[in-house]
């Protein structure tokens, strides 16, 4: 039967078994062009187009076609570069392709894209592999490589290729365990050959339906199904209302904006100067989580889907107003940062800081945290659903140990539970604990939880990060924006609006401001108050065990 009748009778059917957790999804009869544009502006990967009066077939399909937001395909993973600087695992994945007959070829390098966890796991995938033979004949130039055997597929996000069959601007998405290198070949952009005007089918003849966006970092090995299938609408910068007072023009705080036009995230549309004007009007709330606290900056230049780089010391990149802190706190190390004025916070974004990480503790006592951080990190198959549940259960465990705890959205996938702490206890101290309770909830319950960190642990589980509370370990301050398609913001939330929370990105640098106009009160104004330690609650935890 055509596409047009077979989703008429799937809306009959589903409209007789409604259920929450399965939707039907609309299609919308008009102007391709104009709908892509439109999926691309909301962060989505792109659309699924169908000719109404097509019939159904299992294989690729000229009937059936995808219209990308950007190029991204898979590429067979030919050898690895060694880490520079801070680093861990790998510097770039080495990309190779097949031509028509089979040969395969140098494709280019991606060093972009991945976390800690992910740099890890991967090199160990690609390290047994290891071969003194190039897989690629001749071996490409100027490339310093550990070639492997060609044995793993990645798939790929980048802007073109070059014209010597290179990838521009390519971005890390996932491993394809689902993908035979062998028939990884270079995808063209097809032309639908001319046809007669469908028989039957709606009026003009498509059926388009949107496919949800993937994160820039996403690991399709182990991350299959998303916490949220499909995010809710983002305000663009076109929704914005002007910017306050504080800027005229490309000048913000005094601090002229260079290239301000220029695109940082193709998916909400926002330019550099949106960025320096968003930390402009939210200063008198990210301050308060940034002074005296010793400061991470991650930086775009190239923009979010672009190279990133993390900062811990001014010696890099000299940011305008930022300070450096006493070297007494680490003698034997560079000093590290703050950021501690709106003039600050204005600079770093000149300087292409989208990201700003923090320290568990503070200047009055850099060795003794004052909060202990859980972050949900959920992994392939979990629900949104499923990561709310394990919130709450984090959280009522949390009160059983007599501790209370505060809740923030992490502006990526996940979410933050956030235990503030007068700072008595060591790190050691404190990370030990954090790791007993996530080591008490993955025993508890095994089959949502799980305690040790890697991709492959994840699947169909959540892991709790506890490592997040290691001495010099940084988490994204609250009102942090995210380098990320959609630049989502970690926002501070009352418990009592987990059950309503749609996304852990729900908020972005431009519709964030919406949710704080609307707030009566601050839903962390008991947070400074709160006065207490982890002894009682570890002596419960003891005893639960």
């Amino acid at each position: 039967m055509p596409c047009v009748e077979r989703r008429a009778l799937l809306r009959a059917v589903m409209q007789e078994k409604a259920t929450p957790h399965v939707r039907f999804s609309e299609h919308f009869d008009t102007d391709p062009a104009t709908l892509l544009k439109g999926a691309c502006e909301q962060g989505l990967e792109g659309l699924i187009g169908k000719r109404g009066d097509s019939a159904y077939v299992s294989n690729r399909s000229p009937q059936w076609i995808k219209l990308k937001c950007t190029k991204r395909q898979e590429f067979v993973i030919i050898g690895y570069t060694d880490p520079k600087g801070s680093r861990s695992g790998f510097g770039s994945l080495v990309l190779g392709i097949h031509d028509a007959q089979g040969k395969l070829h140098y494709a280019g390098n991606v060093g972009t894209g991945y976390d800690e966890s992910l740099l890890r796991s991967i090199k160990e995938k690609v390290s047994a592999l290891d071969t003194a033979r190039s897989p690629v004949d001749p071996p490409p130039k100027g490339v310093k490589a550990h070639w492997v055997r060609p044995k793993l597929v990645a798939e790929v996000a980048f802007t073109e290729w070059t014209s010597d069959g290179r990838v521009r601007h390519p971005v890390f998405h996932g491993l394809r365990t689902d993908k035979d290198p062998a028939t990884i070949t270079r995808e063209e952009a097809a032309h639908a050959p001319a046809a007669a005007p469908p028989p039957r089918a709606s009026p003009k003849g498509e059926a388009v339906t949107r496919t949800p966006a993937r994160s820039h970092k996403r690991e399709i090995e182990n991350k299959g199904a998303r916490a949220k299938d499909v995010k809710p609408p983002r305000l663009t910068k076109a929704m914005m209302r002007p910017a306050d007072a504080e800027s005229e023009g490309n000048v913000v705080r005094g601090i002229k904006v260079s290239n301000p036009d220029r695109i940082i995230d193709a998916a909400s549309g926002a330019t550099k100067l949106d960025l320096v004007r968003y930390y402009d009007r939210v200063a008198d709330h990210i301050l308060p989580h940034l002074i005296r606290r010793p400061v991470a900056l991650v930086r775009a230049p190239s923009g979010v889907t672009g190279q990133l780089f993390f900062q811990k010391h001014g010696d890099t990149v000299k940011v305008p107003g930022i300070k450096e802190l006493d070297r007494k706190y680490w003698p034997q190390h560079d000093p590290m940062l703050e950021i501690d004025t709106p003039q600050a916070l204005v600079g770093a974004a000149q300087m292409n800081v989208v990201e700003l990480h923090t320290w568990n503790s503070t200047t009055k006592a850099i060795d003794k945290p004052d909060r202990m951080l859980f972050d949900l990190d959920p992994g392939e198959g979990i629900t949104w659903q499923q990561l709310v549940e394990a919130t709450h259960i984090t959280k009522k465990f949390l009160d059983m140990l007599g501790l209370e705890s505060f809740l923030k959205t992490s502006g990526g996938k996940g979410l933050h539970v956030v235990v503030p702490l007068t700072p008595k206890d060591d790190y050691d101290t404190v990370k030990d604990f954090s790791r007993a309770v996530v080591v008490h909830l993955a025993r508890t319950l095994p089959k949502l939880f799980v305690a040790k960190a890697g991709a492959q642990n994840r699947i169909g589980r959540i892991f709790i990060d506890y490592l997040r509370n290691g001495n010099g370990a940084t988490t994204a301050s609250a009102f942090s924006a995210r380098a990320r398609p959609g630049l989502g913001v970690s926002v501070p939330l009352e418990w009592k609006e987990l059950a309503k929370l749609e996304s852990a990105s729900q908020w972005n640098i431009f519709s964030v401001f919406q949710r704080l106009d609307k707030l009566k009160s601050d839903p962390w104004k008991a947070y400074a108050k709160t006065r207490q330690t982890i002894s009682a609650a570890a002596k419960r935890l003891r005893a639960a065990t």
